[in-house]
């Protein structure tokens, strides 16, 4: 079978008139001063697009054009362009498509912030830290009222706690502020800093709740929950910014993303097991911790009513979590 076709050799843009035929495996091109074989297997065609015209594209780039009804059986449409044609191919391709957005969200996403956040450079998260605790202390929070001798006991307490299944722990300290909007609360900054508020104090009865809190929030810190779930929030900024080394945007920003904080129900399930393990190892019921719980989930309604953030705002606690940690 031979069919016509225009071939341009590259080098002028001049159209030379060939007949093209197939020979065992090969196309064959004959013209006026030309001759040329080719293995089929080592030619490029393009696909179809209605009835513009075909290009048969050889290895040195030149190229052959021809009329779209004028290519024989053996330059067949692919796979692809047969899919391309078919609605239902389509429609398959969308439902694909969609379960993959939706597995990268929900799987691939925190997988990903995981993977960045473990590997922060300590600089990063030291200057996210101080950039977020600067901003807290002018604008949301005040000195906290607490006697020093009071502060020093809770954090020495807390101290002296013991921490396992951690070859290397994450490194923190424990600040006392007034909370003054936002009431009972606290807050783990990914540079280690657990932020305290006189009111959360004023809450607990007993010494262990406090203890219970800071255990959990050391439990986020452990995990690098906010840091993760910060990335999450602003995950190509932040992967540039991390890349490239300019973070200055995300640090503007911290301090807000901090008070707007959700964590999960998984990650505050971690944060709630790291807390149990962490009590149990010293002595304290793993109780202690819903105890708390139940209190600030209390003191939420009031806050909800007058227009101010809550401990649950950002740490959100159910039943489940209390009757897992009564169980524990």
């Amino acid at each position: 079978m031979t069919f016509a076709a225009d071939y341009f050799d590259g080098h002028t843009t001049r159209a030379h008139r060939v007949t093209l035929s197939i020979d065992a495996g090969d196309l064959v091109m004959v013209g006026k001063g030309i001759a040329r074989r080719e293995s089929l297997s080592a030619l490029r065609v393009s696909e179809p697009m209605g009835v513009a015209p075909r290009l048969i594209t050889f290895r040195d780039g030149t190229h052959c054009q021809v009329a779209a009804d004028a290519l024989p059986p053996v330059f067949a449409k692919t796979l692809v362009v047969r899919m391309q044609e078919s609605w239902r191919a389509a429609a398959a391709s969308v439902v694909v498509a969609a379960l993959a957005v939706v597995a990268a969200y929900v799987w691939g996403l925190p997988a990903f912030a995981a993977w960045i956040a473990n590997r922060v450079p300590a600089s990063i998260q030291a200057e996210i830290g101080d950039g977020t605790l600067q901003f807290l202390d002018a604008r949301v929070f005040s000195p906290s009222a607490l006697p020093a001798t009071r502060q020093d006991e809770l954090r020495e307490a807390f101290r002296g706690m013991a921490r396992s299944g951690n070859d290397r722990p994450q490194p923190y300290r424990v600040l006392f502020r007034d909370g003054g909007r936002i009431g009972a609360n606290a807050l783990a900054l990914p540079d280690g800093t657990i932020l305290m508020t006189d009111q959360l104090v004023g809450l607990a009865k007993t010494d262990e709740e406090i203890l219970a809190v800071l255990a959990h929030e050391l439990g986020h810190l452990e995990r690098r929950h906010s840091l993760r779930m910060l990335i999450q929030g602003s995950i190509v900024a932040f992967a540039i910014g991390w890349y490239f080394g300019d973070l200055g945007g995300l640090v503007a920003a911290m301090p807000a993303l901090m008070l707007q904080l959700r964590y999960s129900r998984g990650l505050e399930r971690e944060a709630d097991e790291f807390a149990a393990t962490m009590m149990r190892a010293n002595g304290v019921a793993p109780s202690r911790l819903a105890d708390m719980l139940a209190k600030l989930d209390a003191a939420a309604r009031r806050d909800r009513q007058e227009g101010a953030p809550d401990y649950l705002a950002t740490h959100p606690a159910t039943e489940e979590r209390i009757r897992s940690l009564r169980e524990m």
